[in-house]
């Protein structure tokens, strides 16, 4: 497949809104796998879109934004001021559903968990960002770029356009959580200022890259 130009005259970002909600979840699915596709992983399309895109959109739009070409979305992201205060909100207003929805996983068969049954697990029991993460840098983010978009500077654009919106109301330092296996995303955050953050002991989180930015 042809690279979809991301010069600034053909690519728009605009605010997120309901009717993107569908575009978003298939890229984050095809975005889910170390940046790569992981429709194969899952049998439910929608469960990390539950997760990492939808809630935003429907609970934190004012940070919500979405790259698109003509009708086509490209790339998103999205995130909040306060961590802490969108936890809270996603027990309030959000996971109540979903659980209604999905059944919690037998805990005694863990290690045969299908990424359905996982996302399940995490559904029903959500981890908080750790507080060493959180409490310096308040504001998390995330953001994804179908592999047709990547390379010409869009991510760059999105970030820029993000933080500026971010800033508009008071976000100062900003946390991501990232896939330690997804190297490139991680080098990308690290072109945007951010660095890994250690743990009380100076000890690494071996399953969440996170990296905070002042």
């Amino acid at each position: 497949m042809p690279q979809i130009p991301t010069a600034e005259t053909a690519i728009d970002i605009r605010a997120a809104c309901d009717a993107d909600q569908d575009a978003l979840y298939d890229i984050v699915l095809k975005t889910g796998l170390s940046g790569g596709d992981a429709t194969a992983l899952y049998q439910d399309p929608k469960m990390l879109g539950h997760i990492y895109t939808a809630p935003y959109v429907a609970l934190a739009p004012e940070l919500a934004f979405v790259a698109t070409l003509g009708a086509q979305v490209v790339g998103y992201v999205c995130g909040v001021a306060d961590t802490r205060r969108f936890e809270a909100q996603m027990e309030a207003d959000w996971w109540p559903t979903l659980r209604a929805q999905y059944q919690d996983p037998d805990p005694t068969r863990r290690d045969a968990w299908t990424k359905d049954e996982s996302r399940c697990h995490f559904i029903h029991h959500p981890q908080s960002a750790p507080a060493y993460v959180a409490e310096p840098f308040p504001a998390h983010m995330h953001m994804n770029l179908t592999s047709e978009a990547r390379g010409g500077g869009l991510g760059r654009r999105l970030f820029d356009h993000w933080m500026g919106a971010a800033r508009g109301v008071g976000v100062g330092p900003v946390h991501i959580g990232a896939n330690p296996g997804n190297t490139g995303g991680i080098a990308f955050w690290g072109r945007m200022g951010f660095q890994r953050l250690l743990g009380p002991d100076g000890d690494v989180d071996p399953r969440t890259c996170w990296m905070g930015r002042l």
